[in-house]
């Protein structure tokens, strides 16, 4: 298929939560479909989707995959996503870049907790939407259970176009509702039957049943079903197409990825039902007078949904092309900084491979190598347009470490590299605190850390260790003080003399630090008062309790006097440093922590355990607020409280809650703890 209009093409995305076979159904589409001659396997790490050494080692997808490929004169682009929630920016990406999201659920297990967020995130993303119930060949698979738990969970109305066949217990294959046929896999192959008189029944009220879902949705079929009217297998399906790519039902597939079986059916009603790229809701911020069509006769548009960062390949880039086409060489605007680059090459990917192509059009999804420019969110267009895409919005991590190098690792080379691996993942941060002197790395929790340890070292070659962050405390003061400091310093020659009198006092939470002169009669010299706030701001850096920054107080210089000969700025900049500490140490000082903001989501039977963990935590509740079926909890924690709190709000809800969590403001250590942290920092 040399050309491809919009209309003809379809991207879609596989959704799940973690083992529901998301890798394996790739597989068996891509066999169908005639791209690889035989389907890999998870166990002997030959899965198409699943080709990183990480994942091999794992078993389980960490990045998104992306394939195309032809079926039935339609072009498809589909990616599989990872099904772990520490890996949810890559399903965020990928929902970006496809018009429909593809629901897989074990028909064992049934909803898991990442069902309900990726769910979740395809309404967000106002796609279109299908569920296929996997591994019904499981002895523990319940069919019938999985759709009314669908039903019950979420408000969307579901419509069932294939079910499981059993004989004698036994997993036969499935039956298509719109065709009625009988449909098995035969050494490997779809081969399709006539519906067993036994099933004719139960086949019957299941048609019955879909009928009435989609009929009641278009008034014209709905009349001539309530006057008794035949409504043909072509109007039905017709109308069934339209209704679940205008997101008005959601249809549900049954099926076995491992068994081969009810795959290429699927995939026959997906080029079917599913919209086209021709439909993409453009959801972009434009102040131009009119929007780019989702098609390739529009200005060239795109968007970078996903960024890897490699020490061999550079950077790639890989964006979806909303509207217009790109060609190889062409020149495009970044619209998030008005710099102008030029393409070099395009590629398509699929799986490992990178295929290279001359033009991309509306629809399609693509990349180009080693154009730093290029961020994730960046929107590429045609020149002199005005279209920009909304950035988009990745979940916040939350769990924090300190990186350590490991024994022979250069520090420097440990921080560049994980830091370009930050490049690549949007909810992986690097800091250097600048107080604690720790290079602190921030994720979605111990499953990510261990996998970005294991992918640093085999592309970057580096290893660190991982510790507990050190809570960025700070001193202030609590009273009063009245200080003298007098600096003389005699030793041949020119001297060095400064004194000066000041008064500290304590400010409130969050002022920082004031300095102010009272200076009269010339006591001290204008051009040595700058000094000596000089002085103390650099002292301030280090306090007496526990070598913390001292904030939140102010000084007042009043008095003090001066050599004709001796004085300096230097004299007066140690005389000022050593009054205030002096000064700290009478006005009755005392160690703040951090005190962290929290929201928590959970669902209701969860809140008094939220609650008591809290108040185990040192924490103080502010609010409770249900919303949409869960529970808001907002509370005021001590941060060095929280650093593990990602995981252990997983253990206490089960995978459930959620939260969020951002810095509010700086409070007094209680006394027994300050004590503790005071005698620590002594011994170091």
């Amino acid at each position: 298929m040399s050309e491809i209009a919009s209309k003809d093409i379809r991207n879609f995305c596989f959704v799940s939560h973690g083992g529901a076979g998301k890798s394996t159904l790739t597989e068996m589409l891509l066999y169908n479909a005639g791209v690889i001659e035989q389907p890999g396997s998870v166990d002997k790490g030959s899965l198409q989707s699943d080709y990183r050494p990480v994942e091999k080692e794992h078993k389980h997808s960490v990045h998104n995959s992306y394939f195309n490929f032809e079926w039935h004169n339609k072009l498809f682009h589909f990616i599989d996503t990872p099904g772990y929630a520490d890996f949810r920016s890559e399903v965020v990406s990928a929902l970006k870049m496809v018009e429909s999201a593809v629901l897989l659920i074990d028909a064992a297990a049934g909803i898991e907790v990442n069902t309900g967020f990726v769910w979740k995130l395809a309404d967000q993303n106002d796609l279109a939407k299908a569920v296929f119930i996997n591994k019904i060949d499981k002895e523990d698979a319940n069919f019938d259970q999985v759709v009314e738990d669908l039903r019950s969970t979420y408000d969307d109305s579901f419509a069932i176009v294939t079910i499981p066949y059993y004989e004698a217990g036994e997993f036969i294959g499935i039956i298509d509702l719109l065709d009625e046929k009988l449909y098995k896999s035969e050494s490997g192959k779809q081969k399709s039957y006539p519906i067993p008189e036994s099933e004719q029944e139960r086949v019957a009220d299941y048609v019955l049943k879909l009928t009435e879902e989609i009929v009641e949705l278009k008034e014209d079929l709905m009349l001539k079903y309530l006057e008794g009217e035949e409504i043909t297998i072509k109007e039905l399906t017709r109308a069934f197409e339209e209704e679940v790519a205008g997101e008005e039902l959601v249809p549900v597939f049954a099926g076995s990825a491992t068994e081969n079986c009810g795959v290429a059916k699927f995939l026959d009603d997906l080029s079917k039902i599913l919209p086209s790229a021709a439909e993409a809701q453009l959801t972009e911020l434009s102040d131009s007078d009119q929007a780019p069509l989702p098609n390739a006769d529009s200005s060239f548009s795109a968007q970078v949904c996903k960024t890897i960062v490699d020490p061999y390949i550079g950077k790639l880039s890989i964006f979806r092309v909303f509207s217009g086409n790109v060609e190889r060489d062409q020149e495009v605007e970044i619209a998030n900084s008005g710099q102008k680059i030029k393409i070099g090459k395009l590629y398509k990917l699929a799986g490992s491979n990178q295929n290279n192509v001359d033009q991309l059009s509306a629809g399609e999804i693509g990349a180009v190598a080693k154009i730093d420019a290029l961020e994730t969110s960046s929107t590429m267009r045609e020149p002199e347009t005005k279209v920009i895409y909304r950035p988009l919005i990745f979940p916040a991590p939350m769990y924090s470490r300190a990186a350590y190098p490991a024994a022979g690792i250069d520090e420097e080379k440990m921080a560049a590299a994980l830091q370009r691996y930050s490049d690549s993942d949007p909810t992986f941060k690097v800091e250097f605190n600048k107080i604690t002197k720790e290079l602190t790395l921030t994720g979605m929790g111990t499953i990510h850390f261990i996998l970005i340890k294991e992918e640093c070292k085999r592309k970057y070659e580096i290893d660190f260790e991982l510790r507990e962050p050190k809570v960025a405390y700070r001193e202030t003061i609590q009273g009063k003080a009245n200080v003298e400091e007098k600096y003389k310093k005699q030793s041949g020659g020119r001297g060095q003399y400064g004194h000066v009198l000041m008064k500290m006092e304590p400010l409130s939470r969050g002022k920082g630090f004031e300095f102010e002169e009272e200076i009269f009669g010339g006591a001290i010299p204008n051009q040595y008062i700058p000094a000596v706030e000089k002085g103390i701001v650099e002292a301030k850096g280090e306090g007496v309790l526990a070598g913390y920054p001292v904030v939140d107080f102010k000084v007042i210089l009043y008095d003090g006097s001066y050599h004709d000969v001796d004085s300096s700025e230097m004299a007066f900049k140690i005389a000022a440093s050593k009054a205030f500490r002096k000064g700290l140490e009478l006005a009755h000082p005392v160690l703040l922590e951090p005190v962290m903001k929290v929201r928590v989501t959970v669902p209701q039977e969860f809140m008094g355990d939220i609650m008591g963990d809290f108040n185990s935590r040192r924490g103080r509740i502010q609010g409770m607020d249900p919303q949409d079926g869960v529970q808001i909890i907002k509370a005021e924690v001590p941060q060095a409280e929280m650093f593990n709190y990602a995981v252990e709000l997983k253990s206490i809800t089960g995978g459930y809650g959620s939260f969020t969590m951002k810095f509010s403001h700086y409070d007094k250590v209680p006394a027994e703890i300050s004590e503790k942290i005071i005698s620590l920092a002594q011994v170091v």
